[in-house]
């Protein structure tokens, strides 16, 4: 069983401050008994045309001393960090918008590169990552998502294929048809999924943690910074429909071969 802080973190243009509030955060899941707590997208950096006007205005040593802050946070805790921070490539043009992966050693053991960026991200902002990423804690296999990936099923299908158990997505202000798209894919590829949004941009969909069913098992405040703590436990008896026999099952049926039998010849 893994518990999961979701996070409701504030976006600041202001490095220090986000990373003090976000290890405030780190310190209150760990206390809460948290194995990992996730973050909103571009939660340390700040997100593009709101916190960052130009890549020329960022200061990436600061951020690089801010991301050390947060992964010595980790360390001092024990508990893993999910973090949204702008990545910049030393062999593209352009800077990734991305999640980096911080073990409870404080140790970036990954990171997750945005890989459907929004017309106006890819036209104008970042680079593209082109894989899933998925670790291991407890036994518990995750994988992560940034923002629009929403809208596209397909990912949420890669990762169930990938054995993953619960979806990570970080996203910017929350929006009620992306919690209702989380709740599908939830359902759909019988999945936990953390959905994490920042602070101030939570006033119409607070950050929340999604059932393997598609429910909603605890939200957090509205306009307010927070967590809420999921528990990630497919033994346990509640979710043998959707994990032990629904997931299987849907498996089986993507793949057609039950249908051969039976299926409309002419």
């Amino acid at each position: 069983m893994l518990k999961l802080a979701t996070a409701q973190s504030p976006l600041s243009s202001d490095l220090r401050e986000s990373a003090a509030g976000m290890c405030r955060l780190i310190r209150e899941a760990a206390a809460s008994g948290a194995d990992c707590v996730h973050f909103p997208e571009a939660a340390l950096s700040g997100y593009v045309k709101s916190e960052i006007k130009s890549w020329v205005d960022v200061d990436w040593e600061a951020l690089e001393a801010s991301l050390d802050e947060v992964r010595a946070c980790c360390a001092e805790t024990g508990i893993w960090a999910f973090v949204g921070c702008n990545h910049r490539h030393p062999n593209l043009s352009r800077p990734l918008n991305s999640l980096y992966i911080v073990d409870g050693r404080g140790q970036a053991v990954a990171r997750y590169d945005k890989r459907y960026c929004s017309n106006s991200e890819i036209t104008d902002w970042y680079a593209a990552g082109n894989q899933p990423v998925t670790v291991e804690i407890k036994g518990i296999r995750l994988g992560f998502l940034i923002c629009i990936e929403v809208q596209f099923s397909e990912f949420f299908m890669e990762y169930e294929r990938l054995g993953v158990d619960c979806v990570c997505l970080s996203s910017g202000p929350g929006l009620e048809m992306f919690r209702i798209q989380c709740q599908g894919h939830a359902a759909s590829n019988c999945l936990w999924l953390s959905y994490s949004v920042p602070e101030n941009g939570s006033d119409k969909q607070p950050s929340c943690f999604i059932g393997p069913d598609g429910e909603i098992l605890a939200s957090c405040v509205r306009g307010a910074s927070g967590l809420v703590i999921g528990e990630i436990d497919p033994s346990d008896a509640k979710w043998d429909i959707p994990v032990n026999k629904a997931r299987p099952w849907r498996r089986r049926a993507r793949a057609g071969e039950i249908y051969l039998e039976h299926r409309l010849k002419d």
